[in-house]
């Protein structure tokens, strides 16, 4: 591999570097997805909708790209995943300080915890060869946590709204 292209696997799959954080790799990666999605906060929903779909493709080939050269499954340095996933707990709400916080507690709470259905998805993905389903694999158990996240702000909106959190 070049090392342009070496280095630009590295920051998207890494999320910017964040992946190599020795503890809680994950949450530095969610981090980037929260300010990610900061950033993109006045973004029309179709523009939001391409920005995360072209992170998508990129993500999915980095994360392909990673795989092959460190032969590895699912690294832990691999955090575009999660990325993702937040982008998704995000998708239809406001981007308030405080429903940022909130989603980035419950898309990691899903995320470690993998509860079903997302630890069966998590599972389906490494039964794979290293090679695109795989990598595909990599990414959609976090997308199915920030959708998971993104159901569960919606039933606790009310109660939300009631103790003034939002």
């Amino acid at each position: 591999m070049s090392k342009l292209k070496r280095f630009f696997v590295t920051l998207v799959a890494t999320a910017f570097g964040s992946g190599f954080t020795p503890k809680a790799p994950g949450t530095a990666g969610s981090v980037i997805g929260v300010g990610i999605v900061y950033f993109a906060r006045d973004l029309n929903p179709s523009a939001y909708s391409l920005l995360w779909l072209g992170i998508f493709i990129v993500g999915w080939w980095a994360s392909l790209e990673w795989s092959r050269a460190h032969q590895a499954k699912d690294s832990q340095s691999i955090v575009i995943d999660e990325v993702l996933g937040y982008m998704v707990a995000m998708a239809t709400l406001p981007c308030t300080t405080s429903i940022l916080w909130i989603q980035f507690i419950l898309f990691r709470i899903f995320d470690a915890l993998k509860p079903p259905p997302i630890r069966q998805l998590d599972h389906w993905g490494k039964k794979f060869e290293i090679g695109p389903i795989q990598s595909l694999g990599v990414i959609l158990d976090d997308l199915l946590a920030g959708a998971l996240s993104l159901g569960v702000f919606y039933l606790l909106k009310p109660l939300l709204i009631k103790a003034g959190l939002i």
